[in-house]
């Protein structure tokens, strides 16, 4: 996987907007609010107030044609095409931006840093995406933060010498940090953790005697607390503003019907859609855009469990859709892209297949991975 090219194509840059067009939309609907509540006033007497609305800068509409609108589908409901794919194309010119995923134990020293963006310069790559947070709850960098302190991986790198090594090269560092597939911080602190209904004890994604593990809450406040501790500190520390985050979800395993929360089914769903909506604001304020990654069969009408509902409806203006080969065979890239522009208000679609490329072309000239 180390150093295998991912290429992205794209209209504009990956730290290039600030707000998303579902902020810009709330904004919109409030100043129509107001807007027809002053018009009312006006009727009954007030002055008319004839200018009230500035002008409300969104990003350029995207480049593709876009079909007509259908109705939102149910949870698990499947994404049919909108439009012929075939009527789906460029209006204008591409630029293509090539993103490579940088495995940290390729950047162990100053040495192996700079071998490393040497070789990323002469494939053409402009953005690196490095794993700070992995799957298990490991981070990879000496952190400060209170729990990650704790959850050190015995293998860690100094990113700063990473992003200005990199730099050098014109390449940025992108950070990518797993949520709740947390095997740590649930032993760390127990409050984060999920547990047996009516019980104390963590909740094991199976045996013990297999090696279960336990899985990180959505619904605990301290453990989003620390994914935003983490954020705030890379930023800080080496001047990363763009993460891409995975796992953002409830657990998987066995005995899913001993899972406690300590909220409801609804409750949890707001807190994933608070998570990712703090999430995008963070990022969008020191100019980042964040990205979170979902499995491509959840969102093309395959089973949506972990993310309570089809992972689109979750509210995140980027996303990166993940699958193997198979899931993309059964997929429209072109319709589902155009579908989740036009109905979710969704700012760009990243394609990633885990086990080759997705396509020479996707037909819709949005963006995409190519391992």
């Amino acid at each position: 996987m180390a150093n295998k090219p991912i290429k992205i194509k794209r209209n504009t840059s990956l730290s290039g907007k600030k707000y998303s067009r579902k902020r810009t939309a709330k904004k919109v609907f409030s100043i129509v609010f107001a807007f027809g509540a002053l018009l009312a006033l006006g009727f009954f007497g007030a002055p008319a107030v004839v200018e009230m609305i500035g002008s409300i800068k969104d990003r350029p509409a995207p480049v593709i044609s876009q079909p007509p609108a259908q109705p939102t589908p149910t949870p698990g409901e499947e994404i049919e095409p909108t439009a012929n794919p075939g009527d789906v194309q460029n209006d204008i010119v591409q630029t293509t931006k090539v993103v490579s995923k940088v495995e940290v134990y390729s950047l162990t020293s100053e040495a192996a840093i700079k071998q490393q963006a040497a070789e990323l310069k002469a494939k053409g790559v402009d953005y690196a995406v490095i794993t700070l947070k992995n799957a298990d709850g490991f981070i990879h960098y000496d952190t400060k933060t209170a729990i990650g302190s704790q959850a050190k991986h015995n293998q860690l790198i100094d990113v700063k010498m990473v992003v200005d090594i990199f730099a050098q090269q014109d390449i940025t560092v992108v950070a990518n940090l797993y949520a709740f597939q947390d095997k740590n911080a649930p032993v760390i602190d127990r409050t984060t953790a999920v547990k047996y209904q009516g019980t104390d004890m963590n909740w094991l994604d199976t045996s013990k005697e297999l090696g279960g593990k336990p899985w990180a809450n959505p619904a605990s406040s301290v453990m989003q607390q620390y994914i935003d501790e983490l954020v705030q500190e890379i930023k800080t520390q080496f001047g990363i503003r763009d993460f891409i985050f995975s796992a953002v979800q409830l657990p998987t395993g066995y005995s899913l019907d001993k899972r406690d929360f300590g909220v409801s089914e609804s409750a949890l769903q707001a807190q994933l859609q608070g998570f990712i909506d703090t999430m995008e604001n963070k990022v969008a304020a020191f100019g980042g855009d964040a990205f979170f990654e979902f499995d491509i069969a959840a969102v093309n009408g395959g089973d949506v469990s972990k993310y309570i509902v089809a992972p689109q409806r979750l509210g995140a203006a980027n996303l990166v859709l993940t699958g193997t080969q198979a899931d993309y065979d059964a997929a429209d890239l072109a319709a589902i892209s155009a579908k989740l522009k036009n109905d979710y208000m969704v700012e760009m679609v990243i394609f990633r297949n885990t086990e080759g490329s997705v396509t020479d072309n996707v037909p819709d000239g949005d963006d995409y991975f190519v391992q």
